[in-house]
Protein backbone atom coordinates (compact mmCIF):
# COMPACT_ATOMS: atom_id res chain seq x y z
CA UNK A 1 0.00 0.00 0.00
CA UNK A 2 2.94 2.33 0.78
CA UNK A 3 4.37 1.93 -2.74
CA UNK A 4 0.99 2.52 -4.35
CA UNK A 5 0.39 5.59 -2.20
CA UNK A 6 3.85 6.89 -3.00
CA UNK A 7 3.29 6.31 -6.72
CA UNK A 8 0.02 8.27 -6.72
CA UNK A 9 1.62 11.09 -4.76
CA UNK A 10 4.50 11.37 -7.22
CA UNK A 11 2.27 11.14 -10.31
CA UNK A 12 -0.88 12.84 -9.04
CA UNK A 13 -0.42 15.88 -11.25
CA UNK A 14 0.25 13.77 -14.36
CA UNK A 15 -2.76 11.56 -13.65
CA UNK A 16 -4.95 14.59 -13.13
CA UNK A 17 -3.76 16.10 -16.40
CA UNK A 18 -4.40 12.81 -18.24
CA UNK A 19 -7.93 12.53 -16.91
CA UNK A 20 -8.53 16.17 -17.73
CA UNK A 21 -7.21 15.69 -21.27
CA UNK A 22 -9.52 12.69 -21.81
CA UNK A 23 -12.55 14.59 -20.49
CA UNK A 24 -11.66 17.63 -22.60
CA UNK A 25 -11.33 15.44 -25.70
CA UNK A 26 -14.72 13.85 -25.04
CA UNK A 27 -16.23 17.29 -24.47
CA UNK A 28 -14.82 18.60 -27.76
CA UNK A 29 -16.19 15.56 -29.61
CA UNK A 30 -19.60 15.99 -27.95
CA UNK A 31 -19.74 19.72 -28.74
CA UNK A 32 -18.67 19.06 -32.32
CA UNK A 33 -21.35 16.44 -32.75
CA UNK A 34 -23.96 18.76 -31.21
CA UNK A 35 -23.01 21.48 -33.71
CA UNK A 36 -23.24 18.92 -36.53
CA UNK A 37 -26.71 17.86 -35.34
CA UNK A 38 -27.80 21.50 -35.12
CA UNK A 39 -26.69 22.16 -38.70
CA UNK A 40 -28.34 18.92 -39.80
CA UNK A 41 -31.58 19.74 -37.94
CA UNK A 42 -31.75 23.07 -39.76
CA UNK A 43 -32.39 20.98 -42.88
CA UNK A 44 -35.06 18.84 -41.21
CA UNK A 45 -38.56 18.91 -42.64
CA UNK A 46 -40.39 17.67 -39.56
CA UNK A 47 -40.31 18.21 -35.83
CA UNK A 48 -41.45 16.13 -32.87
CA UNK A 49 -43.30 17.75 -29.99
CA UNK A 50 -41.26 16.68 -26.95
CA UNK A 51 -44.30 16.72 -24.67
CA UNK A 52 -46.82 14.85 -26.82
CA UNK A 53 -44.35 13.02 -29.14
CA UNK A 54 -46.56 14.05 -32.08
CA UNK A 55 -44.96 14.75 -35.47
CA UNK A 56 -45.46 17.84 -37.59
CA UNK A 57 -44.07 18.89 -40.95
CA UNK A 58 -42.34 22.29 -40.98
CA UNK A 59 -44.10 24.76 -43.33
CA UNK A 60 -41.97 26.25 -46.10
CA UNK A 61 -39.05 23.82 -45.84
CA UNK A 62 -37.30 22.77 -49.04
CA UNK A 63 -34.47 20.26 -48.68
CA UNK A 64 -32.80 17.25 -50.23
CA UNK A 65 -32.62 13.87 -48.53
CA UNK A 66 -31.01 10.60 -49.47
CA UNK A 67 -33.43 8.03 -48.07
CA UNK A 68 -31.62 4.98 -49.44
CA UNK A 69 -27.90 4.27 -49.20
CA UNK A 70 -26.30 4.96 -52.59
CA UNK A 71 -29.71 6.14 -53.82
CA UNK A 72 -30.56 9.47 -55.40
CA UNK A 73 -31.36 12.58 -53.39
CA UNK A 74 -35.06 13.29 -53.10
CA UNK A 75 -36.53 16.79 -52.95
CA UNK A 76 -38.76 17.37 -49.94
CA UNK A 77 -40.86 20.52 -50.23
CA UNK A 78 -43.38 21.38 -47.53
CA UNK A 79 -46.06 23.94 -48.46
CA UNK A 80 -47.14 26.91 -46.35
CA UNK A 81 -49.86 24.84 -44.64
CA UNK A 82 -47.35 22.20 -43.56
CA UNK A 83 -47.94 19.36 -46.06
CA UNK A 84 -45.84 17.70 -48.72
CA UNK A 85 -47.90 18.98 -51.62
CA UNK A 86 -48.25 22.01 -53.86
CA UNK A 87 -49.91 25.10 -52.44
CA UNK A 88 -53.59 24.25 -52.02
CA UNK A 89 -56.01 26.61 -50.22
CA UNK A 90 -58.61 25.28 -47.80
CA UNK A 91 -61.32 26.91 -49.90
CA UNK A 92 -62.45 24.56 -52.67
CA UNK A 93 -63.31 25.85 -56.13
CA UNK A 94 -66.74 25.06 -57.49
CA UNK A 95 -66.89 21.81 -59.44
CA UNK A 96 -63.72 20.43 -57.82
CA UNK A 97 -63.73 16.89 -56.42
CA UNK A 98 -61.34 16.68 -53.50
CA UNK A 99 -59.79 13.58 -52.00
CA UNK A 100 -57.81 13.92 -48.78
CA UNK A 101 -55.16 11.18 -48.55
CA UNK A 102 -54.37 10.32 -44.94
CA UNK A 103 -51.50 8.06 -43.97
CA UNK A 104 -47.93 7.53 -42.79
CA UNK A 105 -44.56 7.45 -44.56
CA UNK A 106 -45.94 5.42 -47.48
CA UNK A 107 -48.52 8.11 -48.25
CA UNK A 108 -45.97 10.85 -47.49
CA UNK A 109 -43.73 9.34 -50.14
CA UNK A 110 -40.68 7.99 -48.34
CA UNK A 111 -37.87 7.62 -50.87
CA UNK A 112 -39.74 9.01 -53.88
CA UNK A 113 -40.39 12.40 -55.44
CA UNK A 114 -43.77 14.00 -54.78
CA UNK A 115 -44.99 13.36 -58.33
CA UNK A 116 -44.01 9.69 -57.94
CA UNK A 117 -46.23 9.10 -54.89
CA UNK A 118 -49.40 7.09 -55.38
CA UNK A 119 -51.30 10.16 -54.14
CA UNK A 120 -50.20 12.49 -56.94
CA UNK A 121 -50.22 9.73 -59.57
CA UNK A 122 -53.82 9.00 -58.59
CA UNK A 123 -54.62 12.68 -59.13
CA UNK A 124 -53.07 12.55 -62.61
CA UNK A 125 -54.98 9.38 -63.53
CA UNK A 126 -58.33 10.83 -62.40
CA UNK A 127 -57.75 14.06 -64.31
CA UNK A 128 -56.90 12.08 -67.43
CA UNK A 129 -59.93 9.81 -67.08
CA UNK A 130 -62.31 12.71 -66.36
CA UNK A 131 -60.98 15.76 -68.25
CA UNK A 132 -64.19 17.73 -67.66
CA UNK A 133 -63.82 17.64 -63.88
CA UNK A 134 -61.10 19.05 -61.66
CA UNK A 135 -59.73 16.42 -59.27
CA UNK A 136 -57.47 17.28 -56.36
CA UNK A 137 -55.85 14.55 -54.27
CA UNK A 138 -54.28 16.23 -51.26
CA UNK A 139 -51.41 14.55 -49.43
CA UNK A 140 -51.52 15.04 -45.65
CA UNK A 141 -49.38 12.00 -44.87
CA UNK A 142 -46.60 12.24 -42.27
CA UNK A 143 -43.89 9.71 -41.55
CA UNK A 144 -44.40 7.29 -38.65
CA UNK A 145 -48.00 8.21 -37.88
CA UNK A 146 -50.51 5.75 -36.44
CA UNK A 147 -54.30 5.73 -36.47
CA UNK A 148 -54.47 7.71 -33.23
CA UNK A 149 -52.56 10.62 -34.77
CA UNK A 150 -54.25 10.27 -38.15
CA UNK A 151 -57.68 10.60 -36.53
CA UNK A 152 -56.55 13.76 -34.75
CA UNK A 153 -55.09 15.08 -38.00
CA UNK A 154 -58.34 14.41 -39.84
CA UNK A 155 -60.34 16.33 -37.24
CA UNK A 156 -57.96 19.27 -36.96
CA UNK A 157 -56.93 19.73 -40.58
CA UNK A 158 -58.27 17.19 -43.06
CA UNK A 159 -61.89 18.32 -42.95
CA UNK A 160 -60.84 21.96 -43.46
CA UNK A 161 -60.11 21.04 -47.09
CA UNK A 162 -63.83 20.27 -47.60
CA UNK A 163 -63.11 16.77 -48.97
CA UNK A 164 -65.54 14.75 -51.05
CA UNK A 165 -63.69 11.58 -50.00
CA UNK A 166 -61.18 10.66 -47.30
CA UNK A 167 -58.75 7.95 -48.38
CA UNK A 168 -56.95 6.23 -45.49
CA UNK A 169 -53.67 4.51 -46.39
CA UNK A 170 -53.44 1.84 -43.67
CA UNK A 171 -50.17 0.08 -42.81
CA UNK A 172 -49.70 -2.83 -40.42
CA UNK A 173 -48.01 -0.82 -37.63
CA UNK A 174 -50.85 1.73 -37.43
CA UNK A 175 -51.94 0.44 -34.01
CA UNK A 176 -48.76 1.88 -32.48
CA UNK A 177 -49.65 4.51 -29.88
CA UNK A 178 -48.17 8.01 -30.00
CA UNK A 179 -44.60 7.82 -28.75
CA UNK A 180 -44.49 4.02 -28.87
CA UNK A 181 -45.44 1.20 -26.51
CA UNK A 182 -44.80 1.33 -22.73
CA UNK A 183 -42.29 -1.57 -22.89
CA UNK A 184 -40.45 -0.08 -25.87
CA UNK A 185 -36.90 1.15 -25.29
CA UNK A 186 -36.70 4.86 -26.04
CA UNK A 187 -33.77 7.28 -26.39
CA UNK A 188 -32.63 8.71 -23.06
CA UNK A 189 -30.16 11.46 -22.15
CA UNK A 190 -27.45 8.80 -22.32
CA UNK A 191 -28.45 7.65 -25.81
CA UNK A 192 -28.43 11.24 -27.07
CA UNK A 193 -24.78 11.68 -26.01
CA UNK A 194 -22.68 10.72 -29.01
CA UNK A 195 -19.47 9.92 -27.09
CA UNK A 196 -21.25 7.70 -24.55
CA UNK A 197 -22.93 5.75 -27.33
CA UNK A 198 -19.65 5.17 -29.16
CA UNK A 199 -17.92 3.94 -25.99
CA UNK A 200 -20.86 1.69 -25.08
CA UNK A 201 -20.94 0.16 -28.57
CA UNK A 202 -17.23 -0.68 -28.78
CA UNK A 203 -17.70 -4.41 -28.13
CA UNK A 204 -20.57 -6.64 -26.94
CA UNK A 205 -19.16 -6.57 -23.38
CA UNK A 206 -19.36 -2.77 -23.14
CA UNK A 207 -22.95 -2.90 -24.45
CA UNK A 208 -23.91 -5.35 -21.68
CA UNK A 209 -22.16 -3.27 -19.02
CA UNK A 210 -23.77 -0.03 -20.26
CA UNK A 211 -27.23 -1.63 -20.24
CA UNK A 212 -26.78 -2.94 -16.69
CA UNK A 213 -25.61 0.49 -15.48
CA UNK A 214 -28.58 2.23 -17.13
CA UNK A 215 -31.02 -0.24 -15.56
CA UNK A 216 -29.28 0.09 -12.17
CA UNK A 217 -29.72 3.88 -12.14
CA UNK A 218 -33.28 3.72 -13.50
CA UNK A 219 -32.45 5.25 -16.88
CA UNK A 220 -33.65 2.16 -18.78
CA UNK A 221 -36.45 -0.30 -17.97
CA UNK A 222 -35.17 -3.88 -17.47
CA UNK A 223 -37.85 -5.35 -19.77
CA UNK A 224 -37.51 -2.74 -22.51
CA UNK A 225 -37.27 -4.08 -26.06
CA UNK A 226 -36.16 -2.50 -29.29
CA UNK A 227 -38.81 -1.66 -31.86
CA UNK A 228 -36.50 -2.82 -34.64
CA UNK A 229 -35.09 -6.02 -33.17
CA UNK A 230 -36.65 -7.91 -36.09
CA UNK A 231 -34.12 -6.50 -38.60
CA UNK A 232 -31.48 -9.23 -38.21
CA UNK A 233 -34.06 -11.99 -38.67
CA UNK A 234 -35.49 -10.18 -41.67
CA UNK A 235 -32.04 -9.84 -43.29
CA UNK A 236 -31.45 -13.63 -43.16
CA UNK A 237 -34.53 -14.12 -45.41
CA UNK A 238 -35.21 -17.64 -44.12
CA UNK A 239 -38.84 -16.54 -43.79
CA UNK A 240 -39.19 -16.65 -47.59
CA UNK A 241 -39.56 -20.45 -47.60
CA UNK A 242 -40.01 -21.34 -43.92
CA UNK A 243 -43.36 -20.58 -42.26
CA UNK A 244 -41.87 -21.18 -38.81
CA UNK A 245 -39.24 -18.51 -39.46
CA UNK A 246 -41.99 -16.22 -40.71
CA UNK A 247 -43.87 -16.59 -37.42
CA UNK A 248 -40.68 -15.89 -35.44
CA UNK A 249 -40.08 -12.79 -37.54
CA UNK A 250 -43.63 -11.57 -36.88
CA UNK A 251 -43.24 -12.15 -33.14
CA UNK A 252 -39.95 -10.23 -33.06
CA UNK A 253 -41.71 -7.28 -34.77
CA UNK A 254 -44.47 -7.04 -32.13
CA UNK A 255 -43.51 -3.41 -31.36
CA UNK A 256 -43.68 -2.46 -35.02
CA UNK A 257 -45.59 -4.00 -37.95
CA UNK A 258 -45.95 -7.34 -36.12
CA UNK A 259 -48.47 -5.67 -33.80
CA UNK A 260 -51.08 -6.32 -36.51
CA UNK A 261 -50.97 -10.03 -35.58
CA UNK A 262 -51.82 -9.32 -31.93
CA UNK A 263 -55.58 -9.68 -31.29
CA UNK A 264 -55.64 -6.89 -28.71
CA UNK A 265 -54.41 -4.34 -31.24
CA UNK A 266 -57.61 -4.75 -33.25
CA UNK A 267 -59.68 -3.37 -30.39
CA UNK A 268 -57.91 -0.03 -30.82
CA UNK A 269 -57.96 -0.23 -34.63
CA UNK A 270 -61.70 -0.93 -34.65
CA UNK A 271 -62.30 2.04 -32.36
CA UNK A 272 -60.25 4.46 -34.44
CA UNK A 273 -61.79 3.29 -37.74
CA UNK A 274 -65.27 3.68 -36.25
CA UNK A 275 -64.50 7.22 -35.06
CA UNK A 276 -62.97 8.14 -38.42
CA UNK A 277 -66.14 7.02 -40.17
CA UNK A 278 -68.28 9.02 -37.75
CA UNK A 279 -66.16 12.12 -38.35
CA UNK A 280 -66.31 11.83 -42.13
CA UNK A 281 -70.03 11.08 -42.11
CA UNK A 282 -70.70 14.16 -40.00
CA UNK A 283 -68.80 16.14 -42.63
CA UNK A 284 -70.88 14.61 -45.43
CA UNK A 285 -68.13 12.63 -47.14
CA UNK A 286 -67.34 8.90 -47.27
CA UNK A 287 -64.29 7.10 -45.90
CA UNK A 288 -62.40 4.50 -47.92
CA UNK A 289 -59.55 2.33 -46.63
CA UNK A 290 -56.56 1.03 -48.61
CA UNK A 291 -54.36 -1.55 -46.85
CA UNK A 292 -50.66 -1.71 -47.75
CA UNK A 293 -48.86 -5.00 -47.06
CA UNK A 294 -45.49 -5.56 -45.44
CA UNK A 295 -42.90 -6.82 -47.94
CA UNK A 296 -42.50 -10.21 -46.21
CA UNK A 297 -46.14 -10.96 -47.07
CA UNK A 298 -45.39 -10.17 -50.70
CA UNK A 299 -42.06 -11.94 -51.13
CA UNK A 300 -42.71 -15.17 -49.19
CA UNK A 301 -43.48 -18.39 -51.07
CA UNK A 302 -46.80 -18.84 -49.25
CA UNK A 303 -49.90 -16.79 -48.50
CA UNK A 304 -50.80 -17.77 -44.97
CA UNK A 305 -49.85 -14.71 -42.91
CA UNK A 306 -52.65 -12.42 -44.02
CA UNK A 307 -54.60 -12.27 -40.74
CA UNK A 308 -54.24 -8.45 -40.51
CA UNK A 309 -55.89 -7.96 -43.89
CA UNK A 310 -58.69 -10.34 -42.90
CA UNK A 311 -59.29 -8.45 -39.64
CA UNK A 312 -59.36 -5.07 -41.38
CA UNK A 313 -61.66 -6.38 -44.11
CA UNK A 314 -64.10 -7.64 -41.47
CA UNK A 315 -64.11 -4.28 -39.68
CA UNK A 316 -64.69 -2.35 -42.89
CA UNK A 317 -67.40 -4.71 -44.14
CA UNK A 318 -69.26 -4.48 -40.83
CA UNK A 319 -69.38 -0.70 -41.23
CA UNK A 320 -69.94 -0.65 -45.02
CA UNK A 321 -66.60 1.10 -45.54
CA UNK A 322 -65.12 0.52 -49.01
CA UNK A 323 -61.94 -1.51 -48.52
CA UNK A 324 -59.06 -2.28 -50.87
CA UNK A 325 -56.58 -5.00 -49.92
CA UNK A 326 -53.36 -4.50 -51.92
CA UNK A 327 -51.67 -7.74 -50.81
CA UNK A 328 -52.78 -9.91 -53.72
CA UNK A 329 -51.96 -7.15 -56.21
CA UNK A 330 -48.46 -6.79 -54.77
CA UNK A 331 -47.91 -10.57 -54.85
CA UNK A 332 -48.98 -10.62 -58.49
CA UNK A 333 -46.71 -7.72 -59.42
CA UNK A 334 -43.84 -9.40 -57.56
CA UNK A 335 -44.00 -12.35 -59.95
CA UNK A 336 -44.45 -10.21 -63.06
CA UNK A 337 -41.90 -7.39 -62.80
CA UNK A 338 -38.17 -7.88 -62.99
CA UNK A 339 -37.28 -5.57 -60.11
CA UNK A 340 -37.92 -5.16 -56.40
CA UNK A 341 -41.12 -3.40 -55.40
CA UNK A 342 -39.84 -2.15 -52.02
CA UNK A 343 -36.90 -0.08 -50.84
CA UNK A 344 -37.06 -1.89 -47.52
CA UNK A 345 -39.70 -3.69 -45.47
CA UNK A 346 -42.59 -1.36 -46.25
CA UNK A 347 -41.77 1.58 -48.54
CA UNK A 348 -42.78 1.06 -52.18
CA UNK A 349 -40.51 2.07 -55.03
CA UNK A 350 -41.78 4.43 -57.79
CA UNK A 351 -42.99 1.52 -59.94
CA UNK A 352 -45.09 0.16 -57.08
CA UNK A 353 -46.53 3.63 -56.36
CA UNK A 354 -47.55 3.86 -60.02
CA UNK A 355 -49.28 0.48 -59.96
CA UNK A 356 -50.99 1.27 -56.64
CA UNK A 357 -52.39 4.52 -58.06
CA UNK A 358 -53.89 2.63 -61.01
CA UNK A 359 -55.50 -0.02 -58.78
CA UNK A 360 -56.92 2.65 -56.45
CA UNK A 361 -58.43 4.58 -59.38
CA UNK A 362 -60.16 1.39 -60.55
CA UNK A 363 -61.33 0.70 -56.99
CA UNK A 364 -62.80 4.21 -56.61
CA UNK A 365 -64.63 3.95 -59.90
CA UNK A 366 -66.00 0.47 -59.12
CA UNK A 367 -67.19 1.55 -55.66
CA UNK A 368 -68.94 4.61 -57.11
CA UNK A 369 -66.93 6.96 -54.93
CA UNK A 370 -66.23 9.52 -57.66
CA UNK A 371 -69.68 11.03 -57.92
CA UNK A 372 -70.65 14.70 -58.06
CA UNK A 373 -68.66 16.85 -55.63
CA UNK A 374 -70.62 18.22 -52.69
Amino acid sequence: MTRITSFFKRNFTNLLLSVGAILLTLLIIEVGYSVYRFIRSSKAYFRIDQKTQERYLIPGVVCKKQFVENGKEITIQINSLGWRDREIPFEKQEGTFRIVALGDSITFGWGVELNETYVKQLETILRTQHPNRNYEVINIGIEDLGLQEELKLLKQVGLNFQPDLVLLGFYLNDARPIGGFPNESKPTWFHRRYTFRQIANLVPLTKVIAKKVLIKFGVMKPNASSRFRWINTFAKREWVTNQGEMRQLIESADLDWGVAWKPESWIAINRYIQEMQEVTQSAGCPLAVVCFPVSVQVESDFLSADEPQQHLSTICQSRSIPFLNLLLSFRHWNTMVGELLFFDLCHPKPLAHKKVAKVISEFLNTEGLLLTPR
